[in-house]
């Protein structure tokens, strides 16, 4: 179970909150990877806990879509398909193109001093190659999002939100530093910095759009050779 054995063991202060909270960590950073089978004793053991308590914890993170629960079998760390990066690309496509049009409609000076902020610290956790990148990328989009004014927007983008880090990850591991994961986001600010929403949207549908292709045509590629080498065994 690679990734679980350099968890902490988890402090007194809500038990189960705390060991969801560093099992998301772990899961939404890659350290733990998906398809992983999690069992509540290991877990237990791991974090000095009840297994109630770890169970608690799992159901937390099943409810968010970062686990499924297997009959009989336990639980496992939820796999993106092709069918799960249609669902939240397509649907996150249409939140935040509102949002960016929304944005640039009503953007002043402490907007764009805000979505530039977000961005320079995006910037600089690419810099650095450091873990903070996604966090920074949702901060980004987050911003995006808040500077709207669309509260009931906001609210359902954060119904979203965790398993949208999935998504992220995926599509940033996939398009890499190299792949210009800085300069595709330049491109969602630039028309929101000039107040062009038409433009702004359809700078996001664009984004979407190959970030969806080619993440789907990644988990295509991955979903031949298993089916390659199953019929190769039978």
């Amino acid at each position: 179970m690679n990734g679980i054995a350099d968890l902490e063991p988890a402090t007194k202060e809500s038990l189960d909150r705390v060991a969801a909270n560093r099992l998301r960590e772990a899961l939404v950073s890659g350290r733990i990877a998906a398809g992983v089978r999690l069992t509540e004793i290991s877990l237990a053991e791991q974090f000095g806990l009840s297994r109630g308590t770890i169970r608690a914890a799992l159901q937390r993170l099943t409810s968010e879509g970062l686990i499924v629960q297997r009959p009989y079998t336990g639980w496992e760390v939820t796999t993106l398909s092709r069918h799960d990066v249609w669902e939240l690309g397509t649907l996150r496509a249409s939140l935040e193109s509102l949002a960016g049009r929304l944005t640039a409609e009503r953007i002043d000076d402490g907007a764009r001093s805000a979505l530039m902020n977000a961005f320079r610290a995006m910037e600089n956790a690419a810099r650095d190659d450091s873990e903070d990148l996604l966090a920074a990328d949702l901060a980004f989009h987050r911003t995006i999002v808040s500077l709207s004014g669309n509260n009931r927007l906001a609210h359902h983008y954060d119904l979203i939100t965790n398993q949208l880090r999935l998504y992220i990850a995926s599509s940033n591991h996939l398009v890499g530093i190299e792949g210009g994961i800085i300069d595709r986001h330049h491109e969602l600010i630039e028309p929101i910095l000039k107040g062009d929403g038409e433009a702004a949207e359809q700078a996001f549908q664009r984004f979407f759009q190959r970030a969806n292709r080619e993440l789907a045509n990644f988990l295509a590629v991955g979903e031949r050779e298993v089916e390659t080498g199953l019929k190769s065994k039978a």
